[in-house]
């Protein structure tokens, strides 16, 4: 799920549902929500979808610590995962929960320390391939 292109955070009055195959229910409900921030197949999906443009700046609200930054006023400054039961209270006391329950799944370690990771994007640059493509090939054409 995704909020709609240009609708402020908290002001949203619905949501919007959309599928992809990259989402299974072979391990959850098969319902997930999006952050092309923090994965190549959010971002993918945002983008087809029209939620985001490639090239938009994304919204990242999670430093290099992991820890969320100022503009996540409520809690500025928590491990992201060690804030999950404060957002759960939090949804909770708004009226806002609709089910609660867990759900044991896979979660990405680094094989060298055995540390959690957390997808964010970060800045980097990448060349557009897709505009150079027919000038690759034909160059391809003439190397031997």
């Amino acid at each position: 799920m995704a909020a709609k292109k240009g609708v402020k955070a908290g002001t949203m009055k619905s949501i919007r549902v959309i599928a992809d195959n990259y989402v299974t229910d072979d391990s959850g409900t098969g319902v997930v929500h999006c952050a092309p921030a923090f994965g190549e197949d959010d971002y993918c999906v945002c983008i087809k979808n029209q939620i985001i443009s490639k090239g938009e700046n994304l919204v990242v609200a999670v430093d290099d610590d992991g820890c969320f930054m100022e503009k996540i006023t409520d809690f500025s400054g928590h491990d992201v995962k060690d804030a999950d039961n404060n957002i759960f209270e939090a949804v909770k006391a708004k009226g806002r929960l609709v089910k609660s329950g867990s759900f044991t799944h896979s979660y990405p370690f680094c094989w060298r320390s055995d540390t959690r990771l957390i997808y964010r994007a970060v800045p980097s640059w990448f060349v557009q391939g897709e505009t150079l493509k027919e000038q690759q090939l034909e160059n391809k054409q003439q190397t031997y």
